[in-house]
């Protein structure tokens, strides 16, 4: 498994917001994201960037305490050590109180025509 350095997180919110600045799941550790900047109100857009240094076997942004968060769309960038970072491309999902969305998605397999 490889080592996540850090990773840098871009969301379009929907129609419903929330007031809550997110925190993220390593390993089952809650965190803060060490830098957030934009919105997560309504039609707003925000960035983070966290900085786990671990290998993780999950990784999961935290849904909010109170109300419905509806998230139109996601980009996530990877930076892991020794390779080339890659980005992964997320649709809408509304997440709440009981459900989290996951955040880890291992480098593509790199496809060869035969």
């Amino acid at each position: 498994m490889p080592r996540l350095d850090s990773i840098t997180l871009r969301i379009r919110t929907g129609q419903r917001g929330t007031h809550e600045t997110p925190n993220y799941t390593i390993n089952g550790f809650t965190l803060p994201f060490d830098s957030t900047e934009g919105s997560t109100g309504p039609g707003g857009s925000f960035e983070a960037t966290g900085h786990p240094q671990s290998f993780p076997h999950s990784l999961t942004l935290v849904g909010p305490l109170e109300g419905a968060w509806d998230i139109e769309g996601a980009e996530i960038d990877f930076f892991v050590s020794g390779e080339e970072p890659y980005t992964v491309r997320l649709g809408s999902v509304t997440l709440d109180d009981h459900a989290d969305l996951r955040l880890w998605y291992p480098r593509p397999a790199v496809l060869i025509d035969v």
